[in-house]
């Protein structure tokens, strides 16, 4: 099996500017070119959404897992393309009420579409979005940056979404009113916006909760070549996600694992907790890898990994 991060060494850096200047080598998130940061994603059919989702919660995921990309790295989001594989579950209906709902997140976030590329693959459906923006006067905010003075934070709750896939996929039972709430936070991301400038003026290094809690904190230490010291209690949970571990403790661990929340994680001075709804969950550590302070989780499952074949 290939990972991800194994066909990009591979593969895909060899084939990238020789610096490294634009692309800082393939090892985050965004590309530089003339004062303009660039992102892309790509959400696909049984595995982001499925073909029972409302076609309108699968357009707002489409922006809003590239908008969390750019926003954390303190870039506002200006200017896309959109890329538009459509499989077997799209018709006439669903694709009105798809892009009703595309147009509607794009005004939402004040963003241009200003080209992309359609084809029809009949069978899976793959939607993708390339995201762009101006840089910030302070510059853009790396895995690379933190320090080893500086606090853990992340935004929001985490766990909601990996929670909320598996309440879909596994069938499990549950409150009726939680699992709703739950399932609503995966089928629709909620980036930080309102955290812009904090990161912008604030952060050092940071990047968006997509592949799980320990993974994106893992890419931070590693880029940053520092370690990480953070607390499972202090990690911000949401009252459905308690109600639901107190009843499925098994599934605890996705808290730490589970993925797509789009929430921010990011590095910063002390203090920065004090920003409505921005939890301090730990800090950064001369000694490499990652400890959890108050639990022990020695079989922890790596958080969500790409792989090609």
């Amino acid at each position: 099996m290939l990972s991800e991060k194994d066909f990009i060494k591979k593969f895909i850096k060899p084939l990238g500017d020789k610096r490294g200047k634009n692309s800082f080598d393939f090892t985050d998130d965004v590309a530089v070119i003339n004062n303009y940061a660039y992102s892309t994603d790509t959400i696909v059919e049984d595995i982001h959404f499925f073909k029972k989702d409302k076609p309108q919660f699968i357009a707002k995921k489409l922006v809003r897992v590239n908008v969390s990309d750019l926003l954390a790295k303190g870039v506002k989001p200006e200017y896309c393309l959109f890329n538009f594989s459509a499989g077997k579950i799209v018709n006439k209906r669903w694709i009105n009420i798809f892009i009703d709902s595309f147009n509607s997140d794009l005004k939402k976030y004040k963003i241009s579409l200003i080209g992309g590329d359609t084809v029809n693959t009949k069978a899976t459906t793959v939607l993708g979005l390339t995201i762009f923006g101006k840089i910030p006067s302070k510059g853009i905010k790396l895995r690379s940056n933190a320090k080893k003075s500086d606090f853990i934070y992340v935004s929001g709750t985490i766990g909601d979404s990996s929670i909320g896939m598996n309440l879909i996929k596994k069938k499990i039972r549950f409150d009726k009113k939680c699992k709703e709430n739950l399932i609503l936070r995966y089928n629709i991301p909620l980036p930080r916006m309102d955290l812009l400038k904090l990161i912008q003026n604030k952060a050092n290094a940071s990047t968006d909760i997509s592949d799980g809690l320990l993974v994106d904190l893992n890419n931070i230490c590693k880029m940053s070549e520092l370690g990480a010291e953070i607390s499972f209690s202090k990690i911000p949970k949401s009252s459905d996600v308690k109600r639901f571990i107190s009843k499925n403790i098994k599934y605890e661990k996705l808290i730490l694992t589970g993925g797509d929340d789009y929430q921010v994680l990011f590095t910063g001075p002390k203090g920065l907790d004090s920003y409505k709804n921005v939890t301090n969950i730990g800090k950064m550590t001369k000694e490499k890898g990652i400890k959890i302070i108050d639990r022990n989780f020695s079989d922890l499952v790596k958080g969500y990994s790409h792989s090609l074949y």
